[in-house]
């Protein structure tokens, strides 16, 4: 079976939460050290896993749930582009829409918008309406009042036919997080290489240290050995005390 595709409330509330609290993630991998870029990516890495994990929605990489913020992001925007531009236009602005806004810095829009209930906040308890039973002694029935959502569904129609950003804007977009990914990946690459290099050249170092201490005490112990010799030497040549000091020939 195939696993859904559909965003569900959950999924999207726990995005939202997360991105609130780490709101560098919703700007992509900025400019910065390989150490921040890594982090924001183990951060996704982490945030993916907790999507993944809820019921009832879909499965996504970390690239997947990061293209789908941007989505929703510019659908966000542009619906308050077209709200500010249009005031009598009739927009609901649910609770999560504003919050995104509000990541994004985009406060000037959400200042000017009202806050609106949402969809799953309209309850269903509208007015009952009894029907006329004159002439039936059976209780009176009633039936729900439907809600008129012709204007609705064509409101929400038509921004999801607008909301959307263009395929060339994600595919510009996907390209310049792959290429912040590429440049991340050959900054830590050259930093590795940096290390490595300082790690032999101490090594080295700790290795010619090494090298010099023990040559030094070899010749210690020679120069040692040596005088041994020499004080032996003169001892058992002491009676020759008009020779020739035996010390200054080898010397």
């Amino acid at each position: 079976m195939a696993p859904p595709r559909r965003i569900s409330n959950q999924q999207l509330e726990e995005l939202i939460s997360y991105l609130e609290e780490n709101k560098e993630m919703s700007k992509g991998l900025v400019p910065g050290s390989v150490l921040s870029h890594q982090e924001t990516r183990q951060k996704w890495s982490f945030l993916t896993k907790r999507l993944n994990a809820l019921q009832g929605g879909a499965l996504k990489s970390a690239d997947g749930w990061r293209k789908y913020w941007v989505e929703w992001r510019h659908k966000c925007r542009k619906k308050a582009r077209r709200k500010l531009a249009n005031s009598t236009l009739k927009l609901n602005f649910s609770d999560l829409e504003l919050r995104s806004l509000e990541i994004s810095g985009d406060t000037s829009m959400t200042t000017n918008i009202p806050e609106l209930k949402t969809d799953n906040d309209e309850e269903d308890d509208s007015d009952s309406i009894p029907l006329d039973s004159v002439k039936s002694h059976t209780p009176p029935i009633k039936l729900k009042k439907r809600r008129s959502t012709s204007k609705m569904m064509g409101i929400h129609v038509e921004e999801d036919n607008a909301s959307l950003p263009p395929k060339w804007a994600l595919d510009m977009e996907e390209r310049r997080i792959a290429a912040q990914e590429r440049m991340a990946e050959a900054l830590e690459s050259i930093a590795s290489i940096m290390r490595s290099q300082d790690e032999r050249r101490i090594f080295a170092e700790d290795r010619l240290t090494e090298t010099l201490t023990e040559i030094t005490g070899t010749v210690h112990d020679i120069n040692g050995q040596v005088q041994v010799v020499v004080e032996h030497l003169q001892r058992k040549n002491s009676v020759q005390s008009n020779g020739p000091d035996i010390k200054t020939v080898f010397i």
